[in-house]
């Protein structure tokens, strides 16, 4: 069955204080909405619609053509942010996954178990929860007696009883294409606000005798969004203290790992040495053997087996097999450096 995606990435994020688009800030060295478009291909999804608004262009550029693109021109809810993908997606068939672009953290394995949960469990829509220790700020999910998902209720709209809740909405859904778009106008725009939320798709569904699931997932960190500069450095430094672990457990050697900056997309293999104060970003390679740093940046490199780099910035460029680069060396145009090549 195909498994369609919908990135809602159409805020300007008025409290990140920038005349960037909210999804186009970069965490370690790509955009959110970048490691929300890699998660859902790593899930097998490769037909990807991003609804963009505010400075369209920006993340266009970034994303590129990998994705399409859908224009909301006025801000009117995330429901409506959904209803603007409707002419690309309503009259195929299969399933469509809606994510949002300020949720980096997301990971490919919990996207992929949230459609193969759907897949399973026969729902027409399914919600991704998680239970968290300080559920203050999200909507709350609503069960009934028999334990199913009767409605989600966001936190200002909460009672006493439902602040007490733990389990969350991720505001992560997926769900069958033709009942998605055919339902999704039953939404109506009652608030405060005047917008039509997302959440409401549940009570919608429900209303219209469709079964609707909740799938949990165990990592409450994967569901956090940024709002403003300050989480986003949190999630930053919670991005790089995931990734250094990883690479550690993988038998990779990280000294002084809290002044190490290792991207999303970086190999390393095990073996290698990172050492103090090093950068490692893009599509870099850092083989067997290899010791980076201390105090080295690599970007987009790749660093053979027993090469060494020390106090140096490597950029687009391979450094063969046990070469000695550094220190104060600053490499670039994908330059090559021989094996025993000494500066």
């Amino acid at each position: 069955m195909k498994v369609f995606g919908i990135v809602l990435a159409a805020g300007k994020g008025t409290r990140m204080r920038s005349e960037e688009p909210k999804c186009a800030h970069y965490i370690i060295d790509k955009t959110m909405v970048e490691y929300v478009v890699d998660s859902l291909k790593g899930a097998r999804i490769q037909d990807i619609i991003t609804v963009v608004g505010y400075r369209h262009e920006v993340i266009e550029e970034i994303l590129g053509d990998r994705s399409r693109y859908a224009l909301q021109e006025q801000q009117l809810g995330t429901a409506h942010a959904v209803m603007m993908a409707e002419p690309f997606l309503k009259d195929e068939e299969g399933l469509t996954l809606i994510a949002i672009g300020d949720m980096p953290l997301v990971s490919k394995e919990t996207y992929a178990s949230l459609i193969g949960f759907h897949l399973q469990s026969g729902s027409d829509l399914t919600v991704l929860t998680t239970e968290h220790p300080t559920p203050y700020g999200y909507g709350r999910v609503v069960r009934d007696e028999a334990d199913e998902i009767v409605e989600i209720v966001e936190e200002k709209d909460c009672d006493e009883i439902q602040k007490n809740i733990t389990e969350i909405n991720s505001s992560i859904y997926v769900a069958d294409n033709q009942k998605l778009f055919k339902y999704i106008h039953f939404i109506k725009n009652n608030n405060s606000q005047k917008e039509y939320y997302l959440t409401d798709i549940v009570k919608v569904f429900k209303e219209h005798g469709l079964s609707v699931r909740a799938h949990k997932t165990n990592n409450y960190r994967e569901i956090s969004g940024v709002n403003d500069k300050v989480q986003l450095m949190i999630m930053e430094n919670e991005l790089i203290e995931k990734i250094n672990r990883r690479h550690l457990q993988n038998g990779v050697t990280i000294h002084s790992p809290q002044t190490v900056v290792i991207g999303m997309d970086v190999k390393c293999r095990p073996g290698s040495v990172i050492n103090t104060g090093s950068i490692i970003i893009q599509n870099s390679i850092i083989e067997k053997g290899a010791i980076i740093g201390p105090y080295s940046e690599i970007k987009n490199s790749i660093i053979d087996e027993g090469a060494r780099v020390k106090y140096s910035k490597i950029k687009d460029s391979h450094i063969k097999v046990n070469s000695r680069v550094g220190p104060y060396v600053n490499m670039i145009r994908n330059a090559i450096v021989p094996g025993d090549y000494h500066y």
